[in-house]
């Protein structure tokens, strides 16, 4: 019998299980060392054991693949027009995604060890911690894993319409919370749609930085300009203004169109770009 290209959704969801298990194991080492969680060395530590355990499991899971770096990853160019689609998108989709965490929040509101995790993740006292913490190291560590190895095999063996739910659903799952699923599905939906029709995991690694560093940036410096329920959502319960919404409504439409109409037309990438 013909083998069938790694990774199946058993070998995803095993993946899955063993990144969590590494990150178990090393967060409970590191949670003996005596380390103080305000200190940076804490910060690094907690950097190190992301690095390590996504570093594993994508290695795994792309020497099982048995293909070339850029067949599974596609670190290919992709032309002005997407790139411009992507970043209007993006002003506006963290708008609403934003005003979709206020809605779950006041459905479910979110328990206070949780909101102490996230408090200490966006707003640590090291900037440069939660910037790689939060923004560089999921950027390129997550997509890798969710955008290259596993839906390089979802791809190969289902429907594109398949492969982008579950990878999607996948990765909502690995963020064990009902908080992050929601919006991390919608954007596994979106990057991976992206990825299959680019054929390249750079955008995708801009969406998920765009999204993840905004959340850093907007709540560290919420003194500076403050949008009720956008940079104060960790801080009280509370909705967003309408215009604030109407502006997010209207750049995900507008980015949305420009990004279809310019993948519709494939323009060719410019290769010094």
């Amino acid at each position: 019998m013909e083998n069938k290209p790694y990774p199946r959704i058993k070998n995803a969801i095993l993946l899955c299980l063993l990144l969590l298990v590494i990150q178990i194991v090393l967060g409970l080492a590191l949670g003996l060392s005596g380390a103080s969680e305000e200190s940076l060395v804490y910060g690094a530590g907690i950097i190190l054991i992301n690095v390590l355990s996504f570093g594993i499991v994508i290695l795994i899971g792309f020497k099982k693949t048995r293909k070339g770096f850029n067949e599974v990853f596609k670190f290919n160019n992709v032309s002005s027009n997407v790139w411009i689609s992507v970043v209007v998108f993006m002003f506006g989709f963290v708008i609403l995604s934003s005003e979709i965490d206020n809605l779950l929040n006041y459905i479910l509101p979110m328990p206070d060890f949780l909101h102490d995790i996230f408090i200490s993740m966006l707003v640590n006292e090291y900037l440069i911690v939660s910037i790689i913490l939060v923004g560089i190291s999921p950027a390129f560590l997550e997509e890798m894993l969710f955008r290259g190895v596993i839906l390089y095999g979802f791809k190969e063996n289902y429907t594109n319409r398949k492969a982008i739910l579950m990878s999607a659903f996948l990765f909502g799952f690995i963020h064990l919370n009902p908080y992050q699923f929601v919006t991390a599905f919608i954007i596994g939906i979106v990057t991976a749609w992206i990825y299959i029709k680019t054929d390249s995991i750079l955008p995708c690694i801009y969406i998920h930085l765009f999204n993840n560093m905004l959340a850093v940036l907007v709540l560290k410096y919420s003194d500076v300009f403050t949008i009720r329920g956008f940079n104060t959502v960790y801080l009280e319960h509370s909705f967003q203004p309408l215009w604030f919404n109407a502006i997010g409504i209207v750049l995900t439409a507008v980015g949305a169109y420009l990004l279809i109409n310019s993948i519709n037309n494939k323009e060719p990438a410019n290769p010094e770009s």
